[in-house]
């Protein structure tokens, strides 16, 4: 781990990421004449959890340059690096400060771990991943992705493998790091379609949201997931992993959410009596595909011979697939501004990987079994094969992890804040220099009336 701080982790690209643009000391030791922002604390008001030998935490972690955290991770050698708010005052200092030390920014952030789909998942439980279940993870980003884009207008948006079972992400837009705890509890409830199981997992919760009738509809955003991403995946992708319509316990839970015996007296037949798609006439389509396509055609000869109120028939089909594929947050990390979340690229204590960056647009294409997630051991080899210097950094998997960091995330970014801080500066030169005219003003006023005097 020593000489991976020492010689791969970016702790430049890290610090200049948290910085936002605004300077730190080492560009005032460079001669940088960046006006002084009122928020220019926050290379070194923002909080670094260093987690030791021994499961050690040592909060308050607080640093003034990219060299200063560099040299602190290289001499304690964390097994884990958190990453929290940027504070009122510096972390270190903050006894002096006592009820006026509060964080005042931070990213809005988001956590999905793949044991919350224990229940859903056959191939896997608890720590492990597989292959079959990976994908799950593909489709939360898919799903959060296009939601925070398009109905919060998000722009900034860091998506990070977490080195063994799950994904996170920051939204870093200036409005997102300013949100309230209220807030960024609205924005978590917001997605957290998934409210959780009873009963050993027999009994999904969902909060859908939309009104009760034939004609209801789902909320828009819930409409255009479910179409573009949940029901594509679950028929082409799920079911033939985890084979759910093979598994007596799983087909149950399934079919005690359809509200209609008919439909489920049909799918128990088939599961009883093995029936199987037909080459001929079905093509090539897996068993548990079919068995749930099966099950649609059901629930439409059925919603065509009811009466009355057929609302829940309607949706059931929905509400299923919604209660196994949805993304399941951790809604408490997102809800608090002081909540402390895994730095990119440190690396996991228990499998030796590198928390790296995901391109959302080709998450499909990440593989967490590879070197698309590189582990310490195989990218030390790497850096020394290649020659152990600044190039040869480039070379490795960190490398290409450090592109992706740039190009589907930093690179705008940058713009964005470079945009940003010359507006706040051009606006506190103006009132500068407003000011500086309202003095001169009274100046005169006090002089002329001297010289009457």
């Amino acid at each position: 781990m020593r000489p991976y701080y020492a010689s791969l982790f970016p702790a430049k690209a890290l610090f200049e990421w948290l910085n936002y643009g605004y300077f730190d000391e080492d560009d005032k030791k460079k001669g940088c004449n960046h006006y002084r922002m009122e928020h220019l604390h926050h290379p070194s008001n923002r909080e670094f959890c260093l987690t030791l030998k021994g499961d050690v935490f040592v909060r308050y972690n607080a640093y003034a340059t990219a060299e200063e955290l560099k040299r602190d991770v290289k001499t304690k050698v964390p097994g884990k690096i958190d990453i929290g708010p940027v504070f009122s005052h510096n972390p270190r200092n903050r006894l002096a400060y006592a009820a006026n030390f509060k964080p005042v920014e931070r990213e809005l952030v988001f956590d999905i771990d793949m044991t919350d789909y224990d229940d859903v998942r056959t191939c896997c439980d608890a720590a492990k991943i597989c292959p079959k279940c990976w994908p799950l993870m593909n489709c939360a980003v898919k799903v959060l992705d296009e939601g925070l884009r398009e109905d919060f207008g998000f722009e900034h948006i860091l998506w990070v493998y977490s080195g063994r079972r799950g994904i996170h992400a920051w939204v870093c837009d200036e409005r997102a790091r300013k949100l309230s705890d209220d807030e960024r509890s609205a924005v978590a409830e917001y997605f957290s379609v998934f409210k959780g199981i009873e009963g050993g997992g027999e009994k999904k919760k969902t909060n859908l949201s939309f009104a009760k009738g034939v004609m209801a509809k789902m909320h828009p955003r819930l409409e255009r997931a479910y179409e573009n991403v949940l029901k594509p995946f679950w028929k082409k992708e799920f079911l033939p992993a985890q084979k759910l319509m093979e598994s007596k316990k799983h087909l149950d839970i399934i079919l005690s959410m359809i509200p209609d015996e008919n439909v489920r007296s049909q799918a128990e037949f088939d599961f009883e009596n093995d029936k199987k798609p037909k080459p001929s006439i079905d093509g090539d389509v897996d068993l548990n595909t079919w068995r749930w396509q099966r099950i649609e055609k059901n629930v439409e000869k059925a919603l065509k011979t009811k009466n009355g109120n057929i609302w829940e028939l309607a949706r059931c089909l929905q509400v299923i697939i919604f209660s196994h594929v949805y993304p399941r947050l951790d809604a408490e990390v997102s809800k608090h501004m002081n909540h402390l979340l895994k730095a990119p690229f440190c690396v996991h204590p228990k499998t030796g990987r590198v928390c790296v960056p995901i391109d959302p647009s080709k998450c499909d294409e990440f593989d967490p079994f590879s070197s698309d997630a590189p582990k310490v051991r195989d990218l030390l080899q790497e850096y020394k094969k290649f020659g152990a210097d600044e190039n040869a950094v480039k070379k490795t998997a960190m490398g290409k992890a450090l592109e992706t960091f740039e190009r589907c995330f930093f690179s705008k970014l940058k713009v964005a804040n470079g945009e940003i801080l010359a507006r706040k500066i051009r606006e506190a030169n103006e009132e500068k220099s407003v000011l500086n005219e309202s003095n001169n003003a009274n100046h005169h006023s006090s002089a002329t009336a001297a010289m009457e005097f």
